[in-house]
C-alpha cells in the first residue's frame, strides 16, 4: 500500500472513530463555522471532514449542511495534506483548482482559504475553510485568526471522541463468531473504552483460522485509537501470506506509534484446523502458551521487539507448532496479570495446565469469574482448543 493510500486510511479511520457523520446539525460547531463566516465578512464557511476520498460539510454557513463531494473536487483535499494554512487569492489562476466545478461554475468560487484540522495523533481529519466568489487576500493577522479557530474546531472534534463513542467504535471493531472445524475458540475481553488491547479472529480464504491479541502502550485514547488502527491493519492483510504481511504491517503504523510516543506488541497465530498446525509470530508480546493435554505448558515467545521498535528491515522470527487432540492455545494481555491468583504468565499456565480434560470453556469460566477483583484492568484472553475426540470433518 502506498504512503497516500496508508494516510487516507488512517484519515478515514479517525473521522469514523469520532462518530459524528452523519449526526446533522450540532450547535458546537455550526457556532465555529457561523463566527467563522462573520470574521472575514465571506458568503460561506464550511468544517469539512476528509474521508474515503469524500469531503462532508459536517457544518456550513451559505451551503447545504451534510453535502458531500469528491475530495478530487474540493480545495480541502489538498489543505489536508498541508501543515499549514492553505490560501488561494483568485482559484481562477491557480492551475490546481481553476478546472474545479465550484469555480468553472456554480457559485463560481474565486476565493479560498483553508486550515486542517489535525487530531491528537497527527491525522488531519478535515478544515475550517472560507470561500468568497470574488478574488481577496488576507493578511498575516487573518491567517492566524483562521489558525486559531481551527484549534477551536479541533478541540471540539477531540471532545467528540468521548468514552460512549470510543466503546461504539471498540463494539464495532469486534469480530463476529466463527465456527472452526474440530476446534473450541473462547474468548474473554473485558477491555475498557480507552483500552489499547488488540483482538482480532477470522478465517482466512484458505480456511485456516487467523488469531491476533496484543496491546498499545499510549497515553489516554490515544491507546484505543491505535489499537483500532493496527487491528485494520492486520484484518486488511487476512488472506496475505505470512511474511510477506509483517513488513507492510509495520511500515503503515509504526509512524502513527512513534507520533505518538507508543508501542505496540503483537502475537499472530495461523491455524491450519484440518492438521493443527500453529505458525506464529510475537512481536514483543510474550503472553501466548501452548498447553498440552498431559498439563504441561509452553510459553510461546521470541526476541524480537514490539512493533515501532524492531530495527527497519529486520525479519520477524516465525514458530511453528501443533495443536494435538486435547491442546490449548492460549493468548492473553498483561491486563490479566493483575486478576487475583495470576501474577504473572507461569500463573496462568499453571491455571491453564490445571483444568486438563475439562476443557478450555473452564478455564475461560474461571478468568470471567476473576474479573471483579480487577475492575480497572484491560483483559484480553483467547483460547483455542481441539478437543481430545477431534477429526477434521
Amino acid at each position: 500500500m502506498s504512503s497516500t493510500a496508508e494516510t487516507s486510511a488512517r484519515r478515514t479511520a479517525v473521522v469514523e472513530a469520532l462518530g459524528i457523520l452523519g449526526s446533522g446539525p450540532e450547535e458546537r460547531f455550526d457556532r465555529i463555522t457561523r463566527m467563522t463566516q462573520q470574521a472575514f465578512g465571506v458568503p460561506i464557511s464550511f468544517l469539512n471532514l476528509v474521508h474515503d476520498d469524500v469531503a462532508t460539510a459536517q457544518s456550513a454557513q451559505g451551503w447545504q449542511q451534510g453535502g458531500s463531494a469528491p475530495a478530487s473536487q474540493v480545495f480541502c483535499s489538498t489543505t489536508v495534506l498541508q501543515d499549514e494554512p492553505l490560501v488561494v487569492p483568485d482559484a481562477t489562476l491557480d492551475p490546481r483548482f481553476s478546472s474545479l466545478a465550484a469555480v468553472t461554475g456554480e457559485p463560481g468560487i474565486r476565493f479560498y482559504a483553508g486550515a486542517p484540522l489535525t487530531m491528537a495523533d497527527g491525522t488531519a481529519v478535515g478544515t475550517l475553510c472560507i470561500m468568497d466568489a470574488r478574488p481577496r487576500e488576507l493578511t498575516a493577522e487573518d491567517v492566524e485568526l483562521l489558525r486559531d479557530l481551527a484549534r477551536w474546531a479541533e478541540r471540539e472534534l477531540g471532545h467528540a471522541m468521548d468514552r460512549d463513542r470510543v466503546r461504539k467504535v471498540l463494539d464495532g471493531l469486534t469480530p463476529e463468531p466463527v465456527d472452526v472445524d474440530g476446534h473450541d475458540l473462547d474468548v474473554v475481553s473485558s477491555a475498557r473504552q480507552d483500552s489499547g488491547d488488540v483482538l482480532d479472529w477470522r478465517v482466512a480464504a484458505d480456511g485456516t483460522l487467523r488469531l491476533t491479541i496484543g496491546t498499545i502502550s499510549a497515553a489516554g485514547r490515544a491507546a484505543a485509537l491505535l489499537a483500532s488502527t493496527m487491528r485494520a491493519a492486520v484484518v486488511a492483510r487476512t488472506d496475505v501470506p505470512l511474511g510477506s504481511d509483517g513488513p507492510s504491517l509495520e511500515a503503515q503504523i509504526a509512524a502513527d506509534l512513534t507520533a505518538a510516543d507508543a508501542v505496540g506488541s503483537l502475537f499472530h497465530a495461523r491455524v491450519d484446523p484440518a492438521t493443527g498446525i500453529v505458525t506464529w509470530v510475537d512481536a514483543g508480546h510474550g503472553m501466548a502458551l501452548h498447553v498440552r493435554a498431559d498439563g504441561t505448558a509452553a510459553v510461546l515467545r521470541s526476541h524480537d521487539l514490539p512493533i515501532g521498535l524492531q530495527p527497519t528491515g529486520t525479519s520477524r522470527t516465525h514458530g511453528t507448532l501443533t495443536l494435538a487432540p486435547g491442546d490449548r492455545l492460549v493468548l492473553f494481555t498483561a491486563g490479566t496479570l493483575a486478576l487475583e491468583g495470576l501474577p504473572d504468565v507461569d500463573a496462568v499456565a499453571t491455571m491453564a495446565a490445571d483444568d486438563g480434560a475439562a476443557g478450555a470453556g473452564s478455564f475461560a469460566d474461571r478468568v470471567r469469574a476473576l474479573l471483579p477483583t480487577a475492575p480497572d484492568a484491560d483483559v484480553t484472553v483467547v483460547v483455542l482448543r481441539r478437543p481430545p475426540e477431534s477429526t477434521h470433518r
